[in-house]
């Protein structure tokens, strides 16, 4: 039988058509994108039309808006805030973060006496209060430093692919370990005497049940440290003495024997230094985490005596209105241009 050749046109038609493929895709690549930008040109051209159309009633709208807003502006008390900033232990974030919104309901509520009692504060101090709010305090820092604590504590066969951005996804910010809590106020000297009833909210049985227990767990880590930590000394201290009672006794073996025995009795020696060293870490590490968890909620930094003004500005009245105003004229225009294209639509 004989074989069959390959021909060369059919290969020159094959790659022909390639070719038209390729460029067919090419153009029709380019052709999309044209009309994607062509789209939106014409969509701007058509918002900037309607903008100028409309330029009047919209600005007599957020002038009118402004004014009314600055005038009640002037008028309403000044508002102040001041901001804490609390260390969690235990898992008491969650606790934090719920008792802020309860304290925050009953603001917008305006149940006066229930925020005195619960709080601790005068009905005058309480009626007084605009907004509490809690939100994680520098929440990248934070995170990062969740995550190295988390992989050290953790086994390495289960971190071993457990990337920060799979830690990220699965910890939410009341599971941090710093908070900033920011409370408004239109009494800007009142702020200190909140401290003691938010702490209190937090501190419940369970908390101040998980500190005795974990307190206990620390104190006896360190008395266990302290006790490893006398052993080693001691051993060291009995090598120093066999080495001088060794030293003491006549040479009857060769200066080769003798190095060997020396570098052997330095090494053990810096191997029980660095023990000992090791353990001093471990004890001053373990007082550090003592000091920390004395408390369920630590304050690192408390509300300041007399707050500031508020400056955030879509907290301002003026913004608000002005803001409000121009959503009501701007939705006025679209109903009515939409209530004459339906009219129009209905005589077709």
């Amino acid at each position: 039988m004989e074989e069959k050749k390959p021909n060369p046109q059919e290969e020159e038609v094959d790659l022909g058509n390639l070719f038209v493929v390729i460029g067919r895709g090419i153009r029709n690549f380019f052709n999309a994108v044209f009309y994607f930008f062509s789209q939106v040109y014409h969509y701007l051209i058509l918002l900037l039309i309607f903008i100028k159309k409309h330029t009047l009633k919209l600005g007599i709208a957020l002038i009118l808006g402004f004014i009314i807003g600055f005038v009640l502006h002037k008028i309403e008390p000044k508002t102040y805030v001041s901001k804490m900033l609390v260390e969690s232990n235990f898992n008491s974030g969650v606790q934090l973060y719920k008792q802020i919104d309860y304290l925050n309901d009953l603001v917008k509520k305006k149940d006066t006496n229930s925020l005195a009692g619960i709080l601790n504060i005068s009905s005058e101090v309480a009626s007084n209060l605009k907004k509490f709010d809690v939100f994680a305090y520098q929440p990248d820092k934070n995170r990062y430093k969740a995550y190295d604590e988390y992989m050290q504590k953790t086994d390495t066969i289960y971190t071993q692919d457990f990337t920060f951005d799979d830690f990220k996804r699965r910890i939410k910010d009341s599971d941090l370990r710093f908070h900033e809590i920011e409370v408004e106020s239109n009494l800007k000297n009142s702020f200190v005497d909140l401290t003691p009833g938010i702490v209190h909210l937090v501190e419940n049985e369970y908390f101040k049940n998980r500190k005795q227990i974990e307190k206990g767990e620390i104190l006896h880590k360190i008395e266990v440290l302290n006790k490893n930590l006398v052993q080693v000394d001691s051993l060291r201290e009995l090598y120093k003495e066999v080495s001088l009672k060794e030293a003491e006794k006549p040479v009857v073996t060769s200066t080769i024997e003798i190095s060997q025995k020396e570098y052997k009795k330095g090494e053990n020696d810096i191997k029980l230094f660095d023990i000992s060293n090791d353990l001093l870490n471990q004890i001053n590490a373990t007082h550090q985490e003592l000091i920390r968890k004395n408390d369920v909620l630590n304050i690192i930094s408390d509300f300041d005596q007399v707050g500031v003004p508020d400056k955030n500005i879509t907290h301002k009245k003026y913004f608000q209105f002005a803001i409000l105003f121009f959503g009501l004229m701007l939705g006025w225009i679209l109903l009515k241009g939409l209530n004459k294209y339906l009219d129009g639509y209905r005589k077709e």
